[in-house]
């Protein structure tokens, strides 16, 4: 009696975790705003530790590492928090290599942010890019204006003649690189990663029947309609498999 208490226990046990298990997205860290270069001196930007649909999660935490030393928001000065907000005070020329860190030691991908104390910046998006987009990216002076510019990928000039902007459409796996740019006048801005991402994949199409019985005097006929449901999955939920597996144990022991 008591082994069959037991197992009931541990079944309860099972089911509990699978309803309470947390599916996280994969993190990313979100700079605002949406830059890797600044003018200095300048004002603040935020740094927090958001999921693939850009909502702030719990537990993870921004550091960064610079001239080798690595250290989490909150324990220099210019890198503080106030607020919950983990702030980045654009006042020194200075960069680092900034991510969030989970209290288990998972890291996301690296974002580096340079504070520039030149004319000319690259504005260029801080978090990764989705195949597939449109990318917009411009060549601004201190006074917040774009200007005619000449663009760079890897090095090499893009083209043959200064432009208003860089658009990339439909972005490819390609298109990732190191992008500058320069004017006639000024040369060319700190080289900064646009990074590409495959958009998260949608999870197998789940199968719903649906049985309609239609009955006559003299048979009956079973005319069974699938309905297919997709739905956007975000994290790796505990599979089904690994359930049956588990309570069928359980079982075993009842018995």
């Amino acid at each position: 009696m008591k082994m069959r208490l037991l197992s009931v226990i541990l079944l309860h046990g099972v089911c509990v975790l699978h309803l309470s298990a947390p599916t996280v997205s994969a993190v990313s860290l979100s700079v605002t705003p949406d830059q890797k270069q600044f003018f200095s001196p300048g004002a603040l930007a935020i740094l927090s530790c958001d999921d693939d649909d850009e909502q702030r999660v719990d537990g993870w935490t921004v550091k960064r590492t610079r001239g080798g030393v690595t250290e989490r928001c909150g324990a220099a000065a210019g890198f503080v928090l106030k607020n919950s907000q983990c702030q980045l005070k654009l006042h020194n020329p200075s960069d680092g290599a900034y991510f969030c860190e989970s209290s288990s030691g998972q890291r996301s991908d690296e974002v580096n942010i340079i504070i520039s104390a030149g004319s000319l910046i690259l504005d260029i998006p801080s978090s990764p890019v989705w195949t597939g987009s449109n990318v917009t990216l411009l060549c601004q002076s201190r006074d917040g204006e774009p200007v005619k510019s000449y663009f760079y990928k890897d090095g090499k000039i893009i083209g043959s003649d200064s432009k208003d902007n860089l658009t990339l459409t439909n972005v490819q796996k390609s298109d990732e690189g190191l992008y500058s740019c320069s004017t006639e006048v000024h040369t060319d801005t700190q080289k900064s990663r646009l990074t590409v991402r495959d958009p998260p994949a949608d999870p197998p199409p789940t199968v719903k029947p649906t049985t309609t019985t239609t009955t006559t005097t003299t048979t009956t006929t079973t005319t069974t309609t699938t309905t297919t449901t997709r739905r956007r999955s975000s994290g790796p939920p505990l599979t089904a498999s690994i359930m049956s597996g588990l309570v069928s144990v359980v079982l075993l022991v009842l018995v």
